[in-house]
């Protein structure tokens, strides 16, 4: 009999997709994704009990959303949810079935980007959506009246993890202590350079998350550091929109070539 061809376009992304084994949610894995995310959650709760109205409204829920999605937890999830998306295989000793698996290199990279991707969406949408209603269930009408907020808060949070997602996938494939490499990037350029004042600052996902959404909502709470608003215009949002893509072309592509660079040479280490 024929051999079934192989197959392209759509359906091989979706089979990527639906075939990504490695950095699923399952076990230990899952239960820390959600100790991890859900830990904010835990905090407003406190914070309502103990503090009452001083722990709600939007603003409060600004203060959350930034200090803590935004700019920690966000990241670190990613980290284990990208690199894991390749970097299982090689562990686990199974790159070889991944190497032959008969669709182009660069499907393969952004179908795997693509499971990393709304795997974390699985858990962060929920979660963030979640802080929001505790943030403002005490105040009538809030819940709708900020709605609109609310929707920018998760486009922006929903491009930053795609643009990690791209960089962790490539650092996933091209280290082996690729965790370790991941911590240092968040912890060093995205934790200090993205909190600098306009400048190295742009360099930095986080930076232009937050200033995506603070165009978008207007809200002072996620406006970017700067040295001075007078004698600096601030980022514009389709520069921040660009500049959040271009992360995801730019490593996606990278990972890509070093794939195919790993099946070239027949090595998996």
């Amino acid at each position: 009999m024929a051999r079934p061809a192989s197959p392209t376009g759509l359906a091989a992304l979706s089979a990527v997709v639906a075939g990504t084994a490695s950095g699923r949610l399952r076990g230990k894995r899952l239960l820390a994704m959600v100790a991890l995310l859900g830990l904010p959650l835990l905090i407003q709760v406190g914070a309502l009990v103990w503090q009452s109205e001083r722990g709600s409204g939007f603003a409060h829920f600004v203060t959350m959303v930034d200090a803590t999605y935004l700019r920690i937890l966000l990241p670190l999830a990613l980290i284990f949810l990208g690199t894991a998306a390749f970097g299982d295989e090689w562990e686990a000793g199974t790159a070889c079935y991944v190497i032959g698996l008969p669709v182009p290199r660069s499907l393969l990279v952004v179908g795997r980007w693509l499971a990393s991707f709304l795997r974390a969406l699985v858990l962060a949408v929920p979660a963030v959506v979640t802080l929001y209603v505790l943030c403002l269930v005490k105040h009538e009408g809030a819940l709708a009246h900020y709605l609109p907020d609310l929707l920018s808060v998760l486009l922006g949070m929903a491009l930053v993890m795609a643009g990690y997602t791209a960089v962790f996938i490539f650092l996933g494939l091209a280290l082996r202590r690729s965790v370790m490499t991941a911590l240092g990037y968040v912890l060093l350029f995205e934790g200090f350079i993205g909190n600098m004042p306009l400048g190295f600052s742009i360099l930095s996902l986080s930076f232009h998350s937050r200033n995506l959404i603070w165009h978008l909502t207007g809200n002072d709470g996620f406006r970017p550091p700067m040295i001075s608003t007078e004698l600096i215009e601030p980022t514009a949002l389709l520069t921040s929109l660009l500049w959040m893509i271009g992360y995801q072309v730019v490593f996606l592509a990278l990972a890509t070539r070093w794939l195919k660079r790993k099946e070239f040479s027949g090595t998996v280490g």
